[in-house]
């Protein structure tokens, strides 16, 4: 499983251009974006910013920097740019998200998504715990691609090499703090 652990975070440094790193046998940890997420313990640090989504209290993003923002540009559609995690209880659907490199539709909640999608990186991926989403490149692209997602699933893109993927998560740690976290609010 640690194995398997440190092929994941190395992948995922070079989609996302992270810096991953091993500090012992037992701990496997992952860096991005300043956010640490110890993968065996499935601890998190509490969020530094929380921000009410389509103005209602049960839909919230979850930030751990102060760069990372999501923004309403129209009715029903999200702009991203940046890492958080993103709790849509109840909104009309379908509803739009939107970075530099996903157009995302969002078709059933709950929603449960963590997102890692910096402008300025040419790698972005999310992970969605629940709910069903359609993703496709925003960009022209060679080998454009519509992908539906469902909880559970993983989704990495690079603009560099033009290539996208869909695959099975493994690693629900993100989904395991939410859990425990969510109780607290």
């Amino acid at each position: 499983m640690y194995r398997v652990l440190a092929v994941l975070s190395a992948f995922i440094c070079l989609v996302w251009g992270s810096a991953c790193q091993q500090r012992s046998a037992k701990t496997t940890s992952v860096t991005s974006s300043s956010i640490e997420i110890d993968a065996l313990q499935d601890t998190l640090p509490d969020p530094t910013r929380l921000q009410l989504v389509f103005g209602d209290s049960v839909n919230r993003a979850f930030f751990w920097d102060e760069t990372s923002a999501l923004t309403e540009v129209e009715k029903g559609a999200l702009r991203m740019d940046g890492r958080f995690f993103l709790s849509i209880e109840k909104a009309s659907l379908p509803f739009r998200l939107r970075s530099s490199l996903m157009d995302i539709e969002v078709l059933e909640l709950p929603l449960l998504l963590q997102v890692d999608a910096f402008d300025n990186e040419a790698g972005q991926s999310l992970e969605l715990f629940s709910g069903t989403i359609k993703v496709e490149k925003s960009y022209p692209s060679d080998f454009p691609s519509l992908d539906t997602l469902r909880g559970g699933d993983l989704y990495m893109i690079n603009k560099d090499i033009d290539l996208s993927e869909k695959e099975h998560l493994d690693d629900f740690s993100i989904q395991h703090w939410w859990e425990t976290y969510s109780h607290t609010l």
